[in-house]
């Protein structure tokens, strides 16, 4: 009975790998289910062999892999960033938890199954847009892309109107202000020298007024 029972058990793990392995097919690349791996334990006497179904099934992974682009990106960082898949059993994760903390934490979680399986349904309610409209918004991708170019070559004008604007401010400052304020300087220090030398002629005129 042994025997038997691992070879059943074998044949149930292909089974399932099989399953699998189409699931993952039909959501990478569409592909409908060939036929249903459900077997049933009367009908395994005539599958084949185990090492020729398990052939089949890397020789399927091999032609995922070749023919999604997805795949083939997950597979090269898997390669290259294994740490980002930590492989973590079931039953190391179980074993961390009493039977009481499990139960707890099902029982917390109970009311967010119906909650969820009410939204993903529906989801399926929700209507899908129409074609015509996908291929309006495609087809005003270009004239997006135009507007976007206009409004980025704007913004430059404005930089560029901004930086001249505050250049002929400087420059307006320096010849009007300051220019004026130093010419006003020089004029008042002119009208000093004036001043004094009338002052010292007079002077001059009132001792010879005496002096007489």
């Amino acid at each position: 009975m042994a025997p038997e029972g691992g070879t059943t058990m074998a044949m149930e793990t292909i089974d399932l790998l099989e399953t699998r392995l189409q699931r993952i097919e039909f959501y990478v690349t569409g592909a409908p289910s060939p036929q249903d791996l459900t077997q049933d334990p009367s009908t395994r006497k005539n599958q084949k062999p185990v090492h020729l179904r398990l052939q089949r099934i890397e020789d399927q992974l091999q032609r995922i892999a070749f023919s999604s682009q997805v795949v083939r990106e997950v597979l090269e960082l898997f390669i290259s960033h294994p740490d980002l898949f930590p492989s973590v059993s079931a039953t190391d994760e179980q074993a961390s938890y009493s039977s009481l903390e499990q139960l707890a934490i099902l029982q917390s979680c109970a009311t967010l199954f119906p909650t969820t399986a009410s939204r993903l349904t529906s989801i399926q309610d929700l209507p899908i847009p129409s074609a015509v409209l996908s291929a309006d918004l495609i087809s005003l991708h270009p004239r997006l892309a135009k507007v976007e170019l206009v409004q980025h070559t704007q913004a430059q004008e404005v930089t560029d109107l901004r930086l001249r604007t505050a250049s002929f401010l400087q420059r307006w400052y320096e010849i009007s202000t300051l220019a004026r304020g130093e010419c006003w300087t020089e004029w008042d220090g002119r009208m000093m020298e004036v001043e004094k030398q009338l002052r010292g002629e007079e002077a001059t005129r009132a001792r010879d007024v005496l002096a007489i």
